[in-house]
């Protein structure tokens, strides 16, 4: 009974898994990098500059801002569900999601060193790395995790292509109307 249960339940964890590892490897890090370019603006230079300066309980304090902030945006999504409301709902707890674990991500790269400062946040900090990477170890053998991963990299590679394609035909669209209207007005 354990083993069939287990082999039934195996595969939907496995995906669920799989999607957050793939949120973690290919949204952080983006995420992470698109604000550290937008921090680059002039008043949000100096905002982080601050921030990086900060205090290990102000720190802190910065760090958990952007939860505090959207989770008014996370339960509108939710009541939106609710209220017969679905894809807006959705869209409206997404979009909390993505802004706030980008605004996370860079906080967190800003104030990393004050944080680990603190005792308890530093042990937990270290015991959830260490049990990512050993979920994300035993995700990466699994077979099922392979061919999710290689499909989504394949996905990836197609998108990169139509984006190519795409760009190359407005680039040629784009010279062709310059080229009439300099004939049209020569």
């Amino acid at each position: 009974m354990y083993a069939r249960l287990k082999r039934l339940l195996t595969p939907p964890f496995i995906l669920l898994a799989a999607f957050l590892l793939w949120f973690w490897e290919w949204l952080w890090e983006p995420l992470e990098r698109l604000m550290a370019r937008i921090g680059q603006w002039p008043v949000l230079h100096q905002l982080e500059a601050w921030i990086a300066r900060a205090p290990r309980y102000l720190a802190l304090v910065c760090f958990f801002i952007p939860g505090a902030v959207l989770l008014p945006f996370k339960l509108a999504g939710v009541y939106f569900i609710a209220h017969g409301a679905p894809v807006l709902g959705i869209v409206t707890f997404l979009a909390a999601k993505v802004v706030g674990t980008a605004l996370v991500a860079r906080i967190f790269s800003l104030t990393k060193p004050q944080l680990l400062e603190i005792g308890w946040f530093a042990r937990l900090y270290w015991r959830i790395t260490a049990f990512r990477d050993r979920v994300f170890t035993a995700l990466h053998a699994h077979p099922l995790y392979q061919r999710v991963h290689g499909t989504l990299l394949a996905l990836r590679a197609r998108l990169r292509q139509v984006r190519r394609g795409m760009a190359y035909h407005l680039r040629r669209r784009w010279r062709a109307v310059m080229r009439h209207v300099r004939r049209g007005r020569g």
